[in-house]
């Protein structure tokens, strides 16, 4: 089993020529509605890459929480979804004609979920299962969680976006840790690629896997360092790109049992669809396309 617990939201995508600035309106294009959440996102990726997948999320007892839950029945994807009091998160995020993004996301309800609910559902893995986790739940309750699952003998996987201030010290607790360049650099300092990647791994990560946008990717566990270089793709919008990357590596490696170097071209090859296409879920590569790139692969 592979359990992700993380977040579920409504994301509202709206194109603009240009960034605002303070004190400043601009004229936008129309909102385009879809599920998103990292949470969501990788979960529905990792299930689509042949995982068995249990997805944990908190939503709001409201009309947006009933979207959230009826778009992830729609999609096979067995989730365990708990009600609470706060409004549903959401997020907004904004599209630059570059397909560049820059996006805002509430956490209300990820918050909710408490340390000692993490822990007890991390602590259900037995050894050889995997827990996946991203940023959007307190620092508190994603210790406990990836503590239970280590102490169960499961694997973890962490993806700490958003960052908070204490994900740092967590790095000693997981199997795998998937970040960008500014996470990289708020967690293992300032410094080249592979100078931050060794720093991470100093700090306790077993391996590390940093994107680097337009420049591919740097993996590295005990075995050395492996350099992906990006596929070449006409760029609509990256939203979820990251999260596509994410879900296809952790089943590639750790579901279908493959190879560093075929995992890292599979995930890096899933993401080059994603960033064609706009949205958040509703860009992702099918079931049948993964198909296909691991056929390739």
């Amino acid at each position: 089993m592979f359990l992700v617990l993380g977040n579920a939201t409504i994301d509202e995508s709206m194109a603009t020529d240009t960034w605002p600035t303070a004190g400043q309106t601009i004229v936008v294009g129309p909102p385009r509605r879809d599920l998103g959440g990292k949470g969501a996102n990788q979960a529905l990726m990792l299930s689509r890459a042949g995982a068995p997948v249990r997805f944990v999320a908190a939503i709001g007892d409201d009309a947006e929480g009933e979207w959230i839950a009826q778009r992830l029945a729609a999609e096979g994807l067995e989730a365990e979804l708990v009600r609470v009091t706060a409004a549903s998160d959401r997020s907004m995020i904004f599209v630059s004609p570059a397909g560049e993004n820059a996006i805002a996301s509430t956490v209300a309800a990820a918050a909710a979920l408490s340390p000692a609910f993490t822990r007890e559902r991390a602590a259900t893995l037995s050894a050889g299962e995997l827990l996946m986790m991203q940023g959007n739940l307190s620092l508190a309750a994603t210790e406990a969680a990836l503590a239970a699952a280590r102490a169960a003998g499961a694997r973890t996987v962490f993806n700490p976006s958003p960052i908070q201030s204490g994900f740092a010290a967590l790095a000693p607790l997981v199997d795998l840790l998937v970040v960008n360049e500014g996470e990289a650099e708020r967690l293992g300092g300032a410094g080249e690629p592979k100078a931050v990647v060794e720093a991470l791994r100093r700090a306790g990560a077993g391996a590390v896997a940093l994107t680097l946008g337009a420049r591919g990717s740097l993996f590295a566990d005990a075995t050395g360092f492996i350099h992906t270089p990006a596929l070449a793709a006409s760029v609509v919008d990256t939203t979820g790109a990251g999260d596509a990357f994410t879900g296809v590596l952790v089943g590639a490696l750790y579901h279908r049992r493959l190879p560093s170097p075929v995992a890292l071209a599979a995930a890096t090859a899933a993401a080059a669809l994603t960033v064609q296409r706009p949205g958040a879920a509703s860009s992702f590569p099918s079931r049948a396309e993964i198909e296909a790139i691991f056929a390739r692969w």
